[in-house]
């Protein structure tokens, strides 16, 4: 498994016996309780280094303990910041608001003039595949009464220096196109349903009769050993039902639903070379955003509208520029696109200036709560 090994240069930490006071000249963070600096924060700004994969398999933040006051452990705390800041200007009075994670150490006296590890690998997936921007860690110490001071690279003895280790696959199988692009599904299906609650939407999916689930998603399923949920929970009346991603074929909103803008896409990694690689990236390529188009999602299922986004591995789908009406269309599913709008089939009508899911022969499109 290849590893690499990042330096961590933008570090500082902030003080309330000191709130207007940046400290990112010192030698050390502090992160505890100090008789002088009273309640101290140890604040570090990490670039990742462009990887061929969106998650680790291991991530270490190693840090050297240069001091530490008190006889009993010290519990230091890897929070995640939720907001953008910048080292070189930070103080406690601007400090920003961050978010504890599951990692965490006790560094004991035995730990001094040692490098120790905290094992990051869940919140350096969490900002490799976008589920939370990248802002930054801030370490805590709340226990009151001990502070910890962790060299920074000011300290000038490199060793100590503070770094990243991380270890990856160089091809996972989860980094395939098509599976990024069940990924980037999952990934926008979680948002819908926390964006739009109690919003009625409708599932369709492929097959050779039209079959769509309508009622309000409420959980993306993911199993024990999965990464991400593969199953759409939808609930209607009192009845739920699931749909797997890789059978969904278009997730229509109300006709009066506006797309959300702080819906997020998961970032681009380096695909290895394959043919589900050439298609994905080709879907990318061939939409740009504002075309007209009609997409076809099997014999019996098209949208016609105008391209309102075109992700790698998902096509948004709207009546207009202004995001009104959105269908969200996973390409591995697209069997057709027309850039002009094609005839009528014999014994309908289509009104091509507006947008709209059509479905054309025996439609099985019903509630959760259908009876036969």
């Amino acid at each position: 498994m290849p590893t690499t090994t990042v330096n961590i240069s933008n570090t500082t930490f902030v003080a309330s016996g000191q709130p207007n006071n940046n400290m990112s000249s010192y030698s050390v963070m502090y992160v505890g309780t100090n008789p002088q600096f009273q309640d101290c924060i140890g604040l570090m700004q990490i670039t990742l280094p462009s990887l061929p994969v969106n998650q680790v398999d291991s991530a270490f933040l190693q840090l050297a303990v240069v001091a530490k006051s008190g006889a009993a452990s010290s519990p230091v705390v890897v929070n995640r910041v939720d907001e953008a800041f910048s080292t070189s200007t930070v103080t406690y009075s601007t400090r920003p608001s961050f978010t504890p994670t599951a990692s965490t150490i006790n560094v004991s006296t035995s730990d001094l003039y040692t490098i120790v590890q905290i094992d990051v690998t869940a919140l350096i997936s969490s900002w490799l595949n976008g589920t939370v921007p990248n802002n930054g860690l801030a370490l805590t110490n709340s226990d009151g009464s001990t502070v910890v001071h962790f060299a920074t690279n000011n300290i000038i003895y490199q060793p100590y220096f503070p770094t990243l280790t991380l270890t990856y696959s160089s091809s996972p199988a989860s980094n395939t196109a098509i599976c990024f692009s069940y990924e980037q599904l999952a990934h926008v299906i979680t948002q819908l349903i926390q964006l739009y609650p109690s919003t009625v939407m409708t599932f369709y999916t492929t097959g050779f009769n039209v079959v769509g689930v309508t009622g309000i998603p409420i959980e993306l399923y993911a199993s024990p050993d999965a990464s991400y949920g593969t199953l759409a929970v939808i609930t209607d009346a009192g009845v739920n039902g699931a749909v797997p991603l890789n059978q969904i074929t278009a997730i229509e909103l109300p006709a009066d639903a506006i797309y959300n803008q702080s819906i997020t896409y998961l970032p681009t990694p380096q695909f290895p070379a394959g043919c589900d690689k050439n298609l994905i990236t080709s879907w990318h390529d061939y939409l740009p955003v504002s075309t007209a188009a009609t997409v076809y999602t099997g014999a019996l299922i098209s949208e016609t509208g105008v391209v309102y986004r075109n992700e790698y591995g998902l096509l948004v789908m709207a009546d207009n520029g202004t995001g009104l009406h959105p269908v969200f269309l996973p390409v591995v599913n697209i069997t057709a696109v027309t850039t002009t709008a094609p005839a009528a089939a014999p014994g309908k009508t289509k009104d091509v200036s507006k947008s709209g899911l059509i479905i054309q022969g025996k439609s099985e499109n019903y509630p959760l709560n259908h009876q036969q």
